[in-house]
């Protein structure tokens, strides 16, 4: 607890020590962020000194004037005499999957530009402002007259479509006083679907095509030939066996049936779980990534499924469409948690089995930030784990463990699997 306090009092101060009391007065002192304001004040105090002290104040200013100059011609010149393009060499890539931007650089001018970087390709995922963006790549020179082109590595480290805004070039060089910047105009986006994780359930589970053997043979108006029955209301016409129901004197059906499975529910809580920021986002990064590797899971085993985010309901049809369709939707969720406590209690009860991903304690706090839940629930089913959901589930079976991100979260999602899949969850 005195941890906790200690780290919310740091982090109070440390807001109120990056608080902007005086917003109307930026524009008036932001230009003294650059080293090229202060030497501009350093030119005047000197013009000041060589007029009314002594004509070595002269000297100096001229210096400082030549220096000024370089600074910022060369700059501006710079980003102004190149064309570039910035295109990916893959489209789609996956969180913390290593890829390259090709940049293509074509210089005008009769001298080697030195210095020119890119920034804010990837400028979602940092809390900076739009004149302090990391830098994605540094270039050492670029030759004059040229066109030359360059493999930029990139690691993104969460999904989304970027670039966000446009990029840009900057150039500092030579004195680093004042930073040119100017827009990449001819960009090609890149996707960045969540982190798949690898999972090694040996489950078989029956799509949504008639198979030969799987759990679940249920009768229905397709399939195998099981036996007959008595006719009933509703029955189709073509299933009468005619034979039988000569020798019987009543209507008698044929009974058909095959491996068949309910579609099931993937819901995903963006609920804020405790502590900072940044651990905020990286837990409800890894939930995206649970619930993405579980969608493509079910695609693979063509089962079908309908994917909750919060209150809002997505279905998709089996196979690798339908898993493209649901990577594609979860990489646009914004990447900070919404901060809507009411967001973990949206769901229904369950009518269908149902998979769901918060991070929200039995009573509905936030966990911490390196923990998820992952509760598998089958309607109709006693209960048969510890955990109570409340009397909206009492009759339905569920299955509620805790991922803990500091561990190997694949083992652990196949324990949970299997554990699920023992209890007949998908069949």
């Amino acid at each position: 607890m005195n941890t906790l306090r200690i780290t919310e009092v740091a982090q109070r101060l440390y807001s109120a020590s990056n608080r902007d009391f005086c917003p109307w007065a930026n524009r008036y002192v932001y230009w003294l962020k650059e080293p090229v304001g202060w030497f501009l004040v350093a030119l005047i105090a000197s013009l000041l000194v060589g007029t009314f002290l002594s004509p070595l104040g002269w000297s100096v200013a001229a210096g400082l004037a030549t220096v000024i100059a370089l600074g910022l011609g060369f700059p501006w010149l710079a980003t102004r005499c190149v064309r570039c393009q910035l295109r990916p060499v893959e489209t789609e890539v996956r969180e913390r999957q290593r890829s390259a931007l090709c940049f293509t650089v074509s210089n005008l001018l009769p001298l080697p530009i030195t210095g020119l970087r890119v920034e804010g390709y990837f400028s979602a995922v940092d809390n900076c402002g739009p004149n302090n963006l990391p830098a994605d790549c540094v270039l050492a020179v670029v030759p004059a007259f040229s066109r030359a082109q360059y493999r930029l590595p990139i690691r993104p480290e969460y999904r989304g479509h970027y670039p966000v805004a446009k990029p840009q070039i900057c150039c500092s060089f030579p004195f680093g006083i004042w930073t040119a910047r100017r827009h990449v105009e001819d960009c090609t986006p890149v996707t960045v679907l969540p982190l798949h994780i690898p999972l090694h359930s040996g489950v078989e589970r029956v799509g949504s095509r008639w198979g030969e053997h799987g759990p679940g043979n249920r009768p229905s108006p397709h399939g195998d030939y099981q036996g007959v029955r008595d006719f009933r209301d509703g029955d189709s016409l073509k299933s009468i066996h005619w034979p039988q129901s000569a020798r019987n004197d009543r209507l008698v059906v044929c009974e058909r049936g095959g491996p068949q499975q309910q579609t099931i529910d993937l819901q995903l809580s963006t609920r804020r779980s405790s502590g900072s920021q940044a651990c905020v986002r990286e837990n409800l990064a890894w939930r995206v990534r649970v619930a993405a590797s579980l969608a493509e899971l079910l695609c693979a085993r063509h089962v079908p499924f309908r994917l909750w985010i919060d209150s809002d309901r997505f279905a998709f049809p089996a196979g690798p469409e339908g898993a493209r369709r649901a990577l594609e939707l979860l990489s646009v969720l914004p990447l900070d948690s919404n901060q809507d406590d009411s967001s973990g209690n949206l769901w229904a009860q369950a009518k269908a089995p149902t998979i769901r991903i918060h991070a929200c304690s039995l009573g509905g706090a936030p966990l911490p930030e390196q923990t998820i839940v992952l509760e598998m629930i089958t309607p109709g089913e006693r209960m048969r784990s510890i955990a109570t959901l409340g009397n909206s589930e009492s009759h339905a079976a569920c299955s509620r463990g805790v991922i803990d991100l500091d561990q190997d979260i694949a083992a652990q999602l196949d324990l949970l699997l299997a554990e699920a899949d023992r209890a007949s969850f998908a069949a």
